[in-house]
């Protein structure tokens, strides 16, 4: 007698998500494969990005520099790897913008974060980043509120 009944596969084993990923869960990003495209504002393929931050800095920097995106007007989908690493450049050289708190956030209001991307993808064969982090740097610099807390 022949058997027909669909044989079963066994389940794929579940692995406990890492700690990168219970921290994104908390910040309200999705850590997507580059092999899938970005379809929210808050997925993200900048995984590697992400883990060279925490490495760096801490996570507590990795929250201040994802905050400074996730929280300001307009910038919610800029959760591209080089623009997270140009934030982190430059809150890491300038820790008094870092511990600025509010008035910090209130500053990344003002600066459209994907125009700044656009010019800085422009400016290749320079890299992204470095590009970025300048351009970054001198809007905040720009800022009046961040200044008088840093002062």
């Amino acid at each position: 007698m022949i058997d027909f009944a669909p044989a079963i596969l066994p389940a794929k084993p579940h692995r406990p998500k890492g700690r990168l990923d219970v921290l994104a869960d908390q910040l309200g990003i999705r850590i997507i494969p580059c092999r899938r495209r970005r379809r929210a504002s808050h997925e993200t393929h900048a995984r590697g990005a992400m883990k060279l931050i925490i490495a760096e800095h801490g996570e507590g920097h990795l929250v201040t520099v994802v905050r400074c995106i996730r929280q300001t007007n307009g910038n919610q989908w800029e959760l591209w790897s080089e623009t997270l690493l140009a934030i982190s450049d430059v809150l890491a050289m300038r820790p008094d913008w870092r511990d600025a708190g509010g008035a910090l956030l209130d500053a990344f209001d003002q600066i459209p974060l994907k125009a700044l991307r656009e010019t800085a993808v422009a400016l290749r064969p320079w890299p992204v980043r470095h590009t970025l982090r300048g351009l970054i740097f001198a809007r905040l610099e720009a800022v009046s509120n961040v200044r008088a807390v840093a002062a």
